[in-house]
C-alpha cells in the first residue's frame, strides 16, 4: 500500500519535461510567426491603402482636368508642359530636393473640372459665370509636422491650382486669344506673372489677392500661389510622368505636292511623345541622321529643295500663315517625339522645346503635326514607412536633401507606382 502511494506521488521525468518544453516552444514560435506575418500583412495593406488614397486624389484630379481640357482649333496654344530648370523659358523654378527634373514637370492647361469654384469669395456670394478655368500641376515640398517652411520635416507632394472662371476669362483667355500668330502667347506667359485670383482661405474673410502664380524662388518666405497650402492635394508623391498619345493631324490625302510621312505611319496610329529630361541626347529617334551636324546638312538640302514633297511632314516652313514662329534659340535640332524642357500643345500640332535649324532657321521651324488624343499619367507614391525613413535622413542631414543613393534606395524599396490612361475628349480622344 505504501509503495503504491509513493509511486503515485512521483514528479515528471526529465524526458517528459524536455518534450513538453519543446512542444510549448514550438507553439509559442508558431503563434509569434503567425502574429508577425499578420502584422506584416496588415502593415502592407495599410501602406497600400495609404498610397492608393494619395494616388487616387492626384489621378482623379488629372482625369477631371484632362477629360474637360480645352483645345480649340484656332491656332493658339492651350496646354503647356515646362520642366523645372528649363533653359527655354525664363523664370522657371529649379528641381525640388532630390527629385529629377524629368519626374516633376509643371503642367498648365485650361479645362472645366467639376470641382472648380462656383461662387465668389466673401459673405455675399455671387455665382461665377463661365466654366473654363486655368489649371496648373506641380510637385513641391511642405512641412506638415513642424513649423511651415522647416526644412528638416518636409515631404514631397502634388499641388493643384485652379483659377476661377471669371478671373480666367479676364486675365488668362485674352492673353492667349489676343496674341498674334507671329508672336503667340502661351500658358506660361500667364502663370509666370503676378495675377489676381480668389483666395477662399484668406483670413479673416475670403477675398481676392494678387500674387505671383509660379515663382522661381521656391524657398521664399511668402510662396507663390501654386505652392500655397490651400492647393496641396497629395503627400509623398515623388514622381509624376506624362506620356502624350497623339495621332497625325495630316489629311489622308492632299493636293500636290503631297507630304509623306518618313515613317509611313497612318494618321490614325497613336504615337507617344515622351519627356526624356534636360540631359537627353539630341540623337534619339532621328529619322535619317544621328548627329546634330548631320541634321544641319540634311536641313540645308531640304531647305534649298524647291519641292516640298520631299520635306519631312513633322517640320513646316514659316511661310504658312497658320503656323506661329517662336524665335529659335538653339543651334541643334531636337528629335521628333521627344522633348527635354518644354512642350507647347495646339489642337493640331505640338512644339517640342525651342530647337532651331542653324543656317536655315529663318526658313524652317520644327514642329510635330500631331493631335493630342490621350495622356498616360504615372505617379510614384512613398509608403508611410518610406516617408518616415526619408524624413529621418533629412533630419540627420539637417536639410531637405539627402544623398542621392539613399533617396533612390528609399524610392525603389517603398515606392508604389500607379498609372492611368486619360482620353482628351475635346480633341477627338
Amino acid at each position: 500500500m505504501k509503495t503504491s502511494l509513493r509511486s503515485v506521488r512521483r514528479g515528471f521525468t526529465l524526458i517528459e519535461v524536455l518534450v513538453s518544453t519543446v512542444i510549448m516552444v514550438m507553439i509559442v514560435l508558431t503563434v509569434v510567426t503567425i502574429a508577425s506575418d499578420t502584422l506584416r500583412v496588415y502593415d502592407r495593406a495599410v501602406a497600400d491603402l495609404s498610397t492608393q488614397s494619395e494616388a487616387r486624389g492626384v489621378l482623379d484630379g488629372l482625369e477631371n482636368d484632362f477629360s474637360t481640357a480645352v483645345l480649340r482649333a484656332d491656332g493658339h496654344c492651350w496646354m503647356e508642359i515646362v520642366v523645372p530648370g528649363s533653359s527655354n523659358v525664363s523664370g522657371v523654378p529649379g528641381p525640388v530636393g532630390n527629385l529629377q527634373a524629368v519626374d516633376h514637370p509643371i503642367l498648365m492647361l485650361f479645362g472645366a473640372p467639376p470641382d472648380r469654384p462656383r461662387w465668389t469669395p466673401g459673405a455675399n456670394r455671387v455665382a461665377l459665370r463661365g466654366d473654363v478655368s486655368a489649371i496648373a500641376y506641380r510637385i513641391g515640398q511642405r512641412s506638415p509636422f513642424d513649423a511651415p517652411g522647416d526644412p528638416i520635416q518636409q515631404v514631397y507632394g502634388v499641388y493643384r491650382t485652379i483659377i476661377d472662371s471669371e478671373d480666367t476669362f479676364v486675365d488668362a483667355l485674352p492673353l492667349i486669344l489676343n496674341s498674334s500668330l507671329a508672336a503667340p502667347k502661351y500658358p506660361w506667359d500667364y502663370w509666370s506673372q503676378p495675377r489676381k485670383f480668389a483666395n477662399y482661405s484668406m483670413s479673416p474673410t475670403p477675398g481676392y489677392e494678387t500674387r505671383t502664380l509660379i515663382d522661381a524662388n521656391v524657398t521664399s518666405a511668402s510662396p507663390c500661389w501654386t505652392m500655397d497650402e490651400n492647393n496641396f492635394i497629395a503627400s509623398n508623391v515623388v514622381a509624376m510622368n506624362l506620356i502624350l498619345w497623339c495621332s497625325s493631324s495630316l489629311p489622308a490625302t492632299s493636293t500636290a505636292p503631297a507630304l509623306r510621312d518618313p515613317c509611313s505611319r497612318l494618321p490614325s496610329t497613336l504615337r507617344p511623345i515622351i519627356l526624356v529630361g534636360p540631359a537627353a541626347s539630341d540623337d534619339k529617334g532621328s529619322l535619317a541622321a544621328t548627329t546634330a551636324g548631320s541634321w544641319s546638312g540634311l536641313w540645308k538640302t531640304m531647305a534649298s529643295n524647291a519641292s516640298a514633297s520631299s520635306a519631312p511632314v513633322r517640320f513646316a516652313p514659316l511661310g504658312i500663315p497658320t503656323v506661329p514662329s517662336p524665335t529659335p534659340s538653339s543651334s541643334t535640332v531636337h528629335p521628333y517625339d521627344y522633348f527635354t524642357s518644354r512642350l507647347r500643345v495646339f489642337s493640331d500640332r505640338i512644339y517640342p522645346d525651342a530647337a532651331a535649324l542653324t543656317p536655315t532657321a529663318t526658313t524652317w521651324l520644327p514642329y510635330l503635326p500631331y493631335s493630342l488624343k490621350a495622356v498616360e499619367v504615372s505617379i510614384t507614391v512613398l509608403t508611410p514607412e518610406g516617408s518616415k525613413e526619408l524624413r529621418g535622413l533629412q533630419m540627420a542631414n539637417n536639410n531637405q536633401k539627402v544623398p542621392d543613393k539613399d533617396f533612390k534606395r528609399i524610392v525603389y524599396t517603398y515606392g508604389r507606382n500607379y498609372t492611368r490612361y486619360i482620353r482628351i475628349l475635346s480633341n477627338g480622344g
